[in-house]
C-alpha cells in the first residue's frame, strides 16, 4: 500500500515538473518576443560587416562563457552527490528562470525543482553567493575603467570604490553576521548548518566569475571589431564602464537589452564609434549571451517522449 502511494506521489511530482517545464518554455519564448519587439531595427540597415572572423569568434566564446557558469554550479552540487544528468538539467533550468527574473538572480528557481526540500536553503544561498561573485569583477574592472576615463577624484570613482569595498567585505565576511550559538530561528539554523560547505566556495566562485567577465567583455569588444573598430584597449575599457553602469540598474528581465543600449550610447558619446554600431553591437551581444542560451535551455531540459 505504501509503495502504491509512493508511486502515485512520484508520478504526480513528475507531472508537475513536466507542466512547469512547458510553462517555462512558453514564458521564455514570450519574453524573448517582448524584448525584441521594442528594438529599433532600423539601425541595422546599411551596416557593413568588415571582419566576419570577429563575429564568429564572439559567438564561439559563448561556450567558455557558459562553461564558467556551469563550473560554479558544478562545485555547488558536488557535496550533494547527485546524478550528472540532473546537474546538467538543473543548470539549464536555472538559465531559463534567470532569463525571466530581475538581473538574472532568479536562476535558483529553476534549479530548485530538481532537488529535495531539505536542500532548498543550500541551493538558494550558494547560487546567490555565486551570483554575487559575478558582481565583484564587474566592480573592480569597472573601477579601473572609471579611473582611466574620469580620474580618482570623480564622484563616480569614489562611490564605486565604496561600493566595491562594501560588497567585498560582505562577500568574504558576511557569514560572521550569523550568531555563533545555535539559533532558535529555523532559517538561521539552516544557514548555520551549511556554513562550512559554502565558505570554501568563495575563492573558486570569484576565479570562475573573473574569467567569465573577461570572456563576455571580449565578446562585446569583438562585435565592435566586426564593424571595423581596431582600438581594442579603448573598446574593452568602455565596455567595462557599460557593465558597471548596467549592473546597478534594476531590470525586469535579465537581458537588459534596452538598458545596455542606453548605457552604451552614454559611454561612447563623443567618440569615433557611431550610434548604429553601438546599438547593433548591444543587440547582438544580448542575442548571443542572453537570448540564445535561454532559447537553448528550453529545449535541453524539456521532457523527452519515451519511445
Amino acid at each position: 500500500m505504501q509503495m502504491k502511494e509512493k508511486d502515485k506521489a512520484t508520478k504526480k511530482r513528475a507531472g508537475l515538473i513536466t507542466l512547469f517545464k512547458l510553462l517555462v518554455f512558453t514564458a521564455v519564448i514570450w519574453t524573448l518576443y517582448f524584448q525584441l519587439r521594442n528594438v529599433d531595427w532600423e539601425h541595422a540597415k546599411g551596416l557593413e560587416i568588415k571582419h566576419w572572423w570577429a563575429l564568429v569568434l564572439a559567438l564561439l566564446l559563448l561556450v567558455p562563457n557558459l562553461w564558467m557558469e556551469f563550473l560554479k554550479w558544478k562545485i555547488i552540487t558536488a557535496p550533494l552527490n547527485v546524478d550528472a544528468k540532473l546537474v546538467k538539467n538543473a543548470f539549464w533550468a536555472g538559465v531559463a528562470s534567470g532569463f525571466m527574473s530581475p538581473n538574472g538572480w532568479g536562476n535558483f528557481l529553476g534549479r530548485l525543482i530538481f532537488f529535495q526540500r531539505r536542500q532548498t536553503i543550500y541551493i538558494i544561498f550558494t547560487t546567490s553567493l555565486a551570483n554575487l561573485s559575478q558582481l565583484i569583477p564587474t566592480l573592480l574592472f569597472g573601477l579601473f575603467a572609471v579611473l582611466l576615463k574620469y580620474g580618482n577624484t570623480n564622484a563616480l570613482w569614489i562611490s564605486t570604490s565604496i561600493g566595491a569595498v562594501v560588497i567585498l567585505l560582505f562577500y568574504f565576511f558576511g557569514d560572521y553576521l550569523l550568531p555563533q550559538k545555535r539559533s532558535r530561528l529555523p532559517f538561521v539554523r539552516r544557514l548555520q548548518s551549511i556554513r562550512g560547505r559554502y565558505q570554501q566556495l568563495k575563492w573558486p566562485f570569484l576565479a570562475f566569475s573573473s574569467i567569465r567577465f573577461l570572456v563576455f567583455s571580449l565578446q562585446y569588444a569583438l562585435l565592435f571589431v566586426t564593424f571595423g573598430y581596431t582600438d581594442f584597449w579603448f573598446l574593452i575599457t568602455q565596455i567595462w564602464l557599460i557593465y558597471l553602469f548596467t549592473s546597478f540598474i534594476p531590470s525586469l528581465w535579465s537581458g537588459k537589452v534596452l538598458i545596455r543600449e542606453t548605457a552604451a550610447l552614454f559611454v561612447f558619446a563623443g567618440t569615433v564609434v557611431s550610434v548604429p554600431d553601438v546599438i547593433v553591437s548591444s543587440i547582438i551581444i544580448y542575442l548571443i549571451n542572453i537570448a540564445l542560451p535561454a532559447f537553448m535551455s528550453s529545449f535541453i531540459w524539456l521532457p523527452k517522449r519515451k519511445k
